[in-house]
């Protein structure tokens, strides 16, 4: 790695990082209080909405962002102005469709095929899907010289648009919540979000202006590229949101809100950790894959064991301290997250796998993430119902937590078999999760003697 690229890494790591931290500390206050103005149902709702617009966004990817960051020709123009053209014409797509599933939910809810208690069959969830399909339009329109900022490891500006953005939604929704308490306080703010977003893209400090463009060989190129990026991101829909898709016809909606609570606790730190991957060392493994093949395994582990301390800490703090951190942060209502926070937690030890799948990415082997993800969406969709239904939704939640070590696992052998393995280093972290444990112990000892 030269110092160029190294110093641009670093610089756009404590960018991210600490962007991120901002990010999930105002998501966790903004959770803390929206959890005492709105009951848990709401959150029930609302994820599920979650999972149906993340789902056809993830449906219709063809990796654009990767495809800037890794093509030659990721800075022209033409390819550019082509993939905001794709861009726009995606988010047209998925506001059409969205539409349409809303009516769906509206008429199996009026021949009463949907259960009203769960999320799927609650009244308001059709038009709260017709209000949402307008962040896809949004979206859509967003400038693509986003994409052209992290290539460039400019990240700065991009989390300053991300953080302003979400302040303002965020401000809304508590100024929504307060005097009405319903959950179109969550709606409307997500809506002022990605308008303002949309906003400070477009600004003249960032780029130039977006133009329609349809260069043949740029789409020829995208589609190209973007084939496995598809089936990946697919297959990551199906795994990432598998959990609440599964839960949320099983489960009432006001448990699936406490789950929701816990997931959100649990995926903090994996949320970092994804985007300072995805939007930092994905560019640098790239760059370094065109320069200095031979220098990629010494790169890969020195990035990759930093990861694994903090993950392993982390799963091992939470697994012994979730219940005495839910009972200190929320009321009563929401108690029976902190069991689910603990068993959760145990699906961080797996953060570092995220990286294995850049360098397959970086090498253009995205089709050897369509099998990573593959076997954990199969394991998942067959463990989860058949546990729920002999033993119950409590094992279940154990099934998702455990379901990412199958993909560390596979990944390991995908890195053995192309690229390269070194197990002492694979395993070096282990013992920060009994240190994590350790810690957790000392923190239940400490909150009994405070606060009981």
């Amino acid at each position: 790695m030269t110092q160029t690229l190294k110093k641009q890494a670093i610089r756009s790591g404590s960018w991210v990082i600490l962007g991120h931290v901002f990010s999930q500390i105002l998501r966790f206050g903004s959770n803390l209080i929206l959890t005492r103005l709105l009951v848990p149902e709401m959150f029930g709702v609302m994820a599920i909405v979650t999972v149906i617009m993340g789902g056809l966004a993830m449906f219709s990817d063809v990796g654009l962002m990767q495809n800037i960051i890794q093509s030659e020709r990721g800075e022209e123009r033409d390819f550019l102005n082509t993939a905001w053209t794709i861009q726009a014409l995606r988010g047209a797509l998925i506001f059409i469709i969205t539409l349409i599933i809303s009516l769906i939910f509206y008429q199996l809810g009026c021949i009463g095929y949907l259960s009203p208690s769960t999320a799927y069959g609650n009244a308001q969830l059709p038009m709260i899907l017709v209000v949402m399909s307008i962040t896809a339009l949004i979206a859509g329109a967003n400038s693509i010289y986003l994409s052209l900022l992290n290539r460039k490891l400019l990240m700065g500006k991009l989390i300053t648009i991300d953080l302003v953005s979400q302040v303002v939604g965020l401000m809304f929704m508590f100024i929504w919540a307060l005097y009405s308490r319903d959950i179109w306080a969550l709606v409307f703010g997500t809506i002022i979000s990605s308008f303002m977003k949309l906003l400070l893209s477009h600004s003249k400090l960032i780029a130039e202006k977006c133009h329609w463009c349809w260069d043949k060989s740029a789409v020829h190129e995208i589609f190209h590229f973007g084939k496995w990026i598809f089936l990946s991101s697919i297959l990551g829909f199906l795994l990432n949101q598998g959990d609440r898709i599964l839960l949320g016809g099983m489960i009432d909606s006001q448990l699936l809100g406490v789950y929701t609570v816990a997931f959100f606790l649990a995926n903090a730190l994996k949320d970092v950790m994804s985007n300072l991957i995805g939007s930092v060392f994905y560019p640098v493994i790239s760059e370094i894959v065109r320069s200095t093949p031979d220098s990629l395994e010494n790169i890969y582990y020195k990035i990759r064991n930093k990861i694994d301390f903090v993950a392993f800490f982390t799963a091992g703090f939470i697994f012994s301290a979730g219940q005495q951190i839910i009972g200190l942060l929320y009321d009563q209502r929401y108690q029976d997250a902190g069991w689910m926070l603990e068993v959760l937690a145990l699906s961080l030890v797996s953060v570092g796998n995220i990286l294995a799948g850049q360098c397959f990415l970086a090498h253009g082997k995205a089709k050897l993430i369509s099998l990573l993800v593959g076997v954990q969406v199969i394991f998942l969709y067959c463990t989860v119902p058949l546990i729920y239904y002999f033993y119950g939704w409590e094992l279940a939640i154990w099934a998702i937590a455990l379901n990412p070590i199958i993909g560390l696992l596979l990944s390991m052998l995908l890195m053995k078999k192309y690229f390269f393995l070194n197990i002492k280093k694979e395993i070096l972290a282990l013992p920060f999760f009994g240190v994590g444990l350790y810690v957790g112990e000392g923190f239940n000892r400490l909150g009994v003697g405070l606060w009981g």
